[in-house]
């Protein structure tokens, strides 16, 4: 009866538009960052490519007319300054409305006073791009968690998602965390449905969206590859199984994964004019940029000085993940009755863990949802509706390993890469840990059920298995 109820699309859909509303409820209240300042000061691209055509001022250029403008076309994605841009031209403001890029060198008072900090109403039209995109990762999440299987697992997993207060501060802001959340779960959805049916379609739009997520920012190149290897992997494993002379991994799956990356690669390259020519040379000077910023900031603000530093970073914002609203210790003073009044309404979220205790507990779940994920019955059981297909890989197992490929990956790079301890650098790692996390509790819940079960059946009667493990099936897409 439980499961019939949850599994109804009235409830789903209900569920769905709470957690919806509830990411949105908060973007007007969310304190403000210098660095939304800088992306609407992007925006302006928008204005030069769509409106003015002029695509000679986004074409990379060794001298250019504003070093400033250009540096900041590389070093950043483009999809959330296109969609700012589209957001204040819908509602009628032009780019003589658009505020200066936000001065680190100086104060609040001389931004504010000097044009480079966005007007109130600029500055809310420029946030729903990212947060609307935020908004949908809770649908995204509900379907990842819907694959992986268990009744419970997709609400958890979505619950987590909105309401954690480090993806809601940073995804309700006019910045890029939004859509890069947004299409980066979006990857790993659309490569789990490349899995359960492979299809020209299906392999065309996973190159568009991995495009989309790369546009949206550089650091999604870590699970477009983790989603591409990770089915290439499985399905080779798979190949090596089969006894078919002719396998689906070398006529069906590896044309459809290599369209995919040449659709991504093209994506990503419509998206970002500043590569036009020469992208090679382009990804070059983006590592060079990136590279002196990162010093630049590990020399203002401090470093980890070690590997133990990076692990106590790491732990600290994955676990107990203290809201951060600011990187600038002045920030406080000037953001600190923003930060009063947002967390003293309901829409600033809930910090699972939170403490060192809560922390603790965190980690037994995780524990729990990790051997669930990767417990062999689960990788290698097939899907029990396509057990008997030939040339159809065993999907609830390729769904595991792609996820849980994809979740090492996320850890381990961000671990080993972030460099300092800021919030918003660690940002991928929570879908993972709110997905992994939903597994362990759906299975705590299914063992407790299958514990009460064998203390109340009479001795005679034939066991119940208890065991919701298998997923609903998905939509297809056709």
């Amino acid at each position: 009866m439980q499961n019939k109820l949850l599994s109804s699309p009235l409830i789903i859909a209900g569920w769905l538009i709470l957690l919806v509303i509830y990411v949105l409820a908060g973007t007007a209240d969310v304190p403000f960052h210098g660095d939304e300042s800088t992306q609407i000061y992007m925006s302006r691209d928008y204005a030069y490519q769509f409106i003015d055509h002029d695509y000679n001022t986004l074409a990379y250029n060794p001298n250019p007319v504003s070093a400033t403008e250009q540096e900041l076309r590389l070093l950043n994605g483009t999809v959330n300054k296109y969609l700012i841009g589209l957001a204040w031209h819908a509602n009628g403001m032009t780019i003589s409305n658009i505020n200066e890029q936000w001065d680190w060198g100086a104060d609040w008072n001389y931004n504010q006073q000097n044009g480079h900090a966005p007007s109130a109403a600029l500055l809310l039209v420029a946030r729903w791009p990212s947060a609307i995109l935020l908004a949908a990762g809770v649908v995204v999440m509900f379907a990842i968690g819907r694959a992986l299987g268990g009744t419970w697992t997709p609400y958890i997993a979505s619950l987590y998602y909105a309401l954690s207060p480090a993806l809601l501060i940073n995804g309700r802001r006019a910045m890029m965390e939004g859509s890069f959340t947004f299409f980066s779960l979006l990857v790993v959805l659309v490569g789990i449905w490349l899995l359960q049916k492979p299809s020209m379609r299906r392999g065309i739009l996973l190159g568009l969206v991995s495009g989309f997520a790369l546009a949206s920012k550089h650091t999604a190149i870590f699970t477009v590859a983790a989603v591409f290897i990770a089915i290439l992997l499985y399905l080779i494993y798979q190949s090596v199984r089969s006894e078919d002379d002719y396998s689906v991994v070398d006529y069906v799956l590896l044309p459809y994964l290599a369209i995919a990356g040449a659709i991504a690669f093209g994506c990503f390259l419509a998206l970002n004019p500043a590569w036009w020519g020469d992208p090679a040379e382009r990804a070059t000077n983006v590592l060079q940029l990136r590279q002196t910023l990162l010093a630049d900031q590990t020399a203002a603000f401090g470093g980890y000085a070690n590997f133990g530093e990076k692990v106590g970073g790491f732990l600290r914002q994955s676990l107990i993940v203290p809201p951060q609203y600011y990187e600038v210790g002045a920030w406080q003073g000037y953001i600190g009755d923003q930060i009063s009044r947002y967390e003293a309404s309901a829409r600033h979220g809930v910090s699972v863990g939170g403490s060192v205790i809560g922390a603790l507990v965190m980690c037994g779940i995780m524990a729990a949802g990790t051997w669930d994920l990767i417990k062999p019955s689960a990788v290698i059981a097939p899907h029990e509706d396509e057990a008997d297909k030939p040339g159809v890989p065993q999907t609830q197992g390729g769904i595991r390993w792609l996820v849980g490929i994809w979740a090492l990956v996320t850890i381990v790079t961000t671990l080993v890469l972030t460099p300092l301890e800021w919030q918003r650098y660690y940002l991928p790692v929570y879908p993972v840990m709110g997905l992994v996390a939903a597994l362990g509790i759906n299975r705590l819940i299914q063992s407790r059920k299958q514990i009460m079960e064998r203390l109340t059946r009479p001795k005679d009667e034939t066991p119940l298995s208890g065991d919701d493990s298998r997923p609903d099936t998905l939509p297809e897409l056709t």
